[in-house]
């Protein structure tokens, strides 16, 4: 466990929130995650540092990932520090900075090798040049230490020590990210947008990251100021889910508001998760109840649809199709089921589609029809299909709409049959299990 200390030096500012989280809260767990975990706060007024310590302690957060939290007061306190420094650095750093959340894990990664005694950190943009993260030092205990923390207690901001001409001062760039001292509105609301940005996922289809996410977004701001907690917006999600397939199910006059609520629960899918991230609240139940929901809300809709249809149109032809469809995708999960758990891949969809089209460029999978998959893969992503159904429905198409899920669920079950034959075979070969 690395013994890696940090200095928050408290302010007004730290205590406003953003989206969800005081600055100085959010500061502290991003550090945690980075592997800091024992932080010291100061406020010139001792009973100030004492309210924030009852009440960042208060949080479950900070609980359960075991984060030591002390008060740096005067001479004893800071003796106590200095001796328990060890030879690492120690971060010193305002609350009211606002950072990329991956920002901290840079810095870890960049200390390996770094010897200089005192050190700034600064972030290279995209265009080259390197951005200062104000509010931020890094000091090596014995070279300058005993200099900023006097400053610290003073009653300076980390932005505002001098550390003179006798101890070099060097830099530290990290490759990306930003950091913003959130010390007025405007700079408040700028670093809020960033933050915001930081909840998408690289792995976002093209409908997603054009549409459903720049809506989820938004949502989800206003999510976290109700302080709604991402597994409630999953049950949330899952419920529009299902109601949509109460909708289609009905048919007639409620088949186009059903198509509206499908879509509509694909877009707030994204809220948990962005939520989640941006709060520290990931856990293995949002994970279940995410990927979970996704699947039922899937089979539910896709099911009830034919009988809508049937309800609408007249004709077993829907029935029949929509029992191919629903056998098709419950052979889908089962094998997906089989071959996340032999292969330690996430129950996900998207986790599959990713692998599919990563899959063309490796041996074994060079056929024509493993090349046409792996460009048609975007297809089963839950953002694209929803939107395909949702168009097709409004538009006066939905019988359109069954036909096609019919097909590529049935595609899809076919083809990840031998799909994961093989990969689960190339895995057993390369353990030497097979010949």
């Amino acid at each position: 466990m690395t013994d890696r200390k940090a200095v928050i030096v408290l302010s007004q500012s730290g205590q406003e929130k953003m989206l969800g989280l005081s600055l100085r809260q959010r500061l502290i767990l991003s550090a945690s995650e980075a592997g800091w975990p024992e932080f010291w706060l100061y406020h010139p007024d001792r009973a100030q540092a004492q309210k924030a310590v009852f009440e960042l302690s208060a949080d479950r957060r900070i609980l359960q990932r075991n984060i030591h939290l002390r008060i740096l007061g005067q001479k004893e306190a800071r003796d106590r520090l200095l001796s328990a420094a060890g030879n690492d650095y120690l971060l010193v750093v305002d609350d009211n900075l606002v950072l990329d959340p991956g920002i901290f894990s840079k810095l870890a990664e960049s200390l390996t090798g770094f010897n200089q005694p005192l050190a700034r950190i600064e972030i290279r943009g995209k265009d080259g040049s390197n951005q200062l993260c104000p509010g931020l030092l890094l000091v090596r205990p014995g070279a300058g230490l005993e200099l900023v923390l006097s400053q610290v207690l003073a009653g300076k901001s980390v932005s505002q020590i001098e550390v003179g001409s006798d101890l070099a001062l060097a830099s530290l760039v990290l490759p990306t990210g930003f950091a913003v001292a959130a010390g007025d509105r405007k700079s408040f609301n700028r670093a809020r947008q960033l933050l915001l940005q930081t909840a998408r996922k690289p792995q976002d289809g093209l409908v997603a990251r054009l549409i459903n996410r720049r809506i989820s977004l938004f949502l989800t701001r206003y999510f976290l100021y109700l302080n709604i907690h991402p597994v409630v917006q999953s049950i949330i999600t899952l419920a529009v889910g299902l109601l949509s397939a109460v909708f289609v199910g009905y048919g007639r006059q409620l088949l186009v508001p059903g198509g509206i609520l499908f879509e509509l629960a694909s877009i707030i899918d994204g809220c948990d998760g962005e939520n989640a991230r941006l709060t520290y609240r990931i856990t293995r139940t949002g994970r279940i109840l995410d990927i979970s929901g996704d699947a039922v809300t899937f089979v539910s809709f896709f099911a009830a649809l034919p009988l809508g249809l049937y309800r609408t149109y007249g004709g077993k032809t829907w029935l029949y199709l929509g029992a191919l469809a629903l056998l098709s995708m419950v052979a889908f999960y089962l094998q997906l089921i089989n071959y996340a758990r032999k292969t330690g891949l996430n129950y996900n969809i998207v986790a599959v589609v990713k692998e599919v089209e990563a899959s063309q460029d490796k041996p074994g999978f060079k056929n024509p029809l493993d090349r046409l998959a792996s460009r048609l893969a975007f297809i089963y992503r839950r953002d694209f299909f929803s939107m395909a159904a949702f168009i097709l429905i409004v538009a006066g198409l939905a019988r359109l709409a069954m036909g096609l899920v019919a097909v590529l669920a049935f595609l899809e079950a076919a083809y990840f049959y031998f799909y994961s034959r093989r990969k689960l075979t190339a895995g057993l070969q390369r353990k030497g299990e097979l010949p």
